[in-house]
């Protein structure tokens, strides 16, 4: 069993020591110190309840949080404060809505640019490799083969710089702290929802765009989104589904339009099923089941059409991040005492599989 790791353990070294194995701080902590089966703290609350700091208020056991100043009482304390600052901006981030139905995985590199690997499906031998048919005995299995993208992933820097004493902040209540750095995740996690959505329509710059169907490509006279159109737009993603659709008001409208009719067709239905028509439907395969629907005002048309991304969430879009890159300056900031506190996190995104996205355009 690995030995507990105390306050009195920690020094600046374990962020390098991170960094090298392209870990969080947290991931490092947790790997030495792990959590035991049912535990409520990680190895890293732990040590935040050893030094005593508290970053929400109990009200009705008369407890508030600490304040920032809290990080400040011993050395070892001060190298809490910028794995809680980058914990704090995370969470803000990945749960913003629109941004965590969007993202599949985040993955960790301790670089500023990546080079993905793909599987080629337009490669014909990888096609066949990839059916799983009857092999003869004693011949070879076919092998699907990975290779790295031709264009790596560079990533950007997202987040913002707060100008503010030392002394101001280090009064401030770590429950107001936190709404401070909620906000910037939260911006942060909505200034990566353009890139996102360029990643989904044009690919990575890998050869990966999405596909794109006009509405009339599956119902030859309509001019707005049908219920034929949509059934068969999501169809386009077998065998596994669209679970996840991202459009405009005027996308949206359409789609609300055919999720739900208007009254006279409702009530239609309402009246045959009323007079004994009793049949159930079940659809095992997904294909035509719950959708998660996005609202983001800056889908752009395709040629001065409406469009409407659909995707299968957990095969679309990895966001890559650099390890320790929204640590550096909160570390400055406490050692050096400076007046302006950067919180940010470098990070890109890539398209997993070509196929996981395609869009729809409307007119």
């Amino acid at each position: 069993m690995a030995d507990r790791i105390t306050l009195n353990a920690l020094s600046s070294d374990l962020y390098q020591k991170a960094h090298e194995q392209d870990m969080t701080l947290s991931m490092l902590l947790e790997s030495l110190d792990p959590t035991p089966e049912g535990g409520k703290l990680d190895a890293f609350e732990r040590l935040m309840k050893e030094a005593g700091i508290l970053t929400k208020s109990v009200r009705d056991k008369n407890l508030f949080s600490s304040k920032v100043e809290a990080f400040y009482r011993t050395n070892e304390s001060k190298i809490l404060f910028p794995e809680y600052v980058a914990r704090t901006l995370v969470q803000a981030m990945t749960e913003y809505p629109i941004f965590k139905y969007l993202v599949a995985t985040r993955t960790p590199i301790d670089s500023n640019v990546y080079k993905a690997s793909y599987l080629d499906w337009n490669d014909k031998d990888n096609k066949k490799a990839v059916e799983m048919r009857r092999v003869v005995e004693a011949t070879d299995l076919p092998v699907a083969r990975l290779k790295l993208g031709e264009t790596a992933i560079t990533l950007y820097k997202y987040g913002r710089a707060v100008e503010a004493s030392y002394e101001a902040l280090r009064r401030m209540s770590l429950e107001l702290f936190e709404r401070h750095i909620n906000k910037i995740g939260v911006e942060a996690a909505n200034n990566k929802i353009s890139e996102i959505l360029t990643v989904i329509k044009d690919g990575d710059g890998n050869n990966n765009a999405a596909l794109t169907h006009k509405v009339k490509d599956f119902d030859a006279t309509a001019t707005a989104i049908t219920r034929n159109a949509w059934i068969k737009f999501l169809l386009k993603f077998y065998p596994y589904g669209c679970d996840t659709v991202v459009a405009n008001v005027d996308g949206l409208l359409q789609i609300l339009e055919v999720l739900y009719p208007k009254f006279e067709v409702a009530g239609k239905m309402d009246e045959l099923l009323a007079n004994g028509l009793n049949v159930k439907t079940t659809l095992p395969q997904g294909l035509v089941a719950n959708t998660t629907l996005l609202y983001h005002p800056d889908i752009a048309k395709i040629g001065g059409k409406e469009a409407v991304y659909g995707i299968t969430r957990d095969n679309c879009i990895e966001e890559i991040f650099e390890v320790g890159s929204s640590i550096s300056e909160a570390d400055k900031f406490i050692k050096n005492q400076t007046q302006l506190l950067t919180v940010s996190e470098n990070s890109g995104f890539r398209k997993i599989f070509t196929d996981s996205a395609r869009i729809l355009t409307v007119e």
